[in-house]
């Protein structure tokens, strides 16, 4: 694919896609947006001068608010800031209930076949999956899954790349394991990762 741009919170998260391009000859370029939500917004505005007119990817992993047994890939058909504290019913935003939102186009290439979730962004990982009432009459648990990077730079990069689709793979349930199955499962995610869009390119 012409002009690809493959973004990453962390380049371990790509490690595997890159190689399995590199034996093919194809050199992808890649940037790291940064590990939490303040410094993936403090990147943004580079990235999104980077993204300009590219094909751009953003590759993560993220913990689902439903069942979970083991990785599966999943695309965002729209990102949300949710901190914990909002979600659970013990904040709310500004203005009051209002849901920030970015809302993605239909995926391009790499993420067509994927289920699209509304991936829930927050400034930390969260220890417990509810919702408040008021939450759930906007967002349904089932079709939610929580990423710490993906809303801080969203918008800057839709608004300068020529695409820009999301493939993310489900690592963990949301709650006080999911950094323990994070660790279990990441590597397994960036290879279906690399895979998927290896088998695409």
């Amino acid at each position: 694919m012409k002009d690809l741009l493959i973004l990453s919170a962390a380049e371990f998260e790509v490690r595997p896609l890159l190689a399995m391009l590199g034996r093919r000859g194809i050199a992808a370029n890649s940037l790291e947006v940064g590990i939490g939500a303040l410094e993936a917004a403090s990147r943004a505005p580079g990235i999104a001068t980077a993204a300009k007119g590219k094909n751009v990817v953003f590759i993560g992993t993220a913990g689902t608010f439903g069942a979970f047994t083991k990785p599966s890939l999943c695309t965002a058909g729209r990102v949300v800031w949710m901190p914990a504290c909002e979600r659970l019913g013990l904040g709310y935003g500004i203005p009051r209930g209002t849901v920030h939102q970015v809302k993605f186009p239909e995926p391009a290439r790499f993420a067509r076949e994927l289920p699209a979730m509304t991936v829930l962004c927050s400034p930390s990982i969260s220890l417990d999956n509810r919702f408040d009432e008021s939450i759930r009459a906007k967002l349904d648990p089932r079709d939610c899954v929580e990423n710490l990077e993906l809303y801080s730079c969203a918008r800057a990069i839709t608004a300068t790349a020529a695409s820009f689709e999301v493939v993310m793979g489900i690592t963990n349930s949301v709650g006080p394991g999911a950094h323990e199955e994070w660790k279990a499962w990441h590597e397994e995610a960036a290879e279906m990762t690399a895979a998927l869009i290896d088998g695409l390119v």
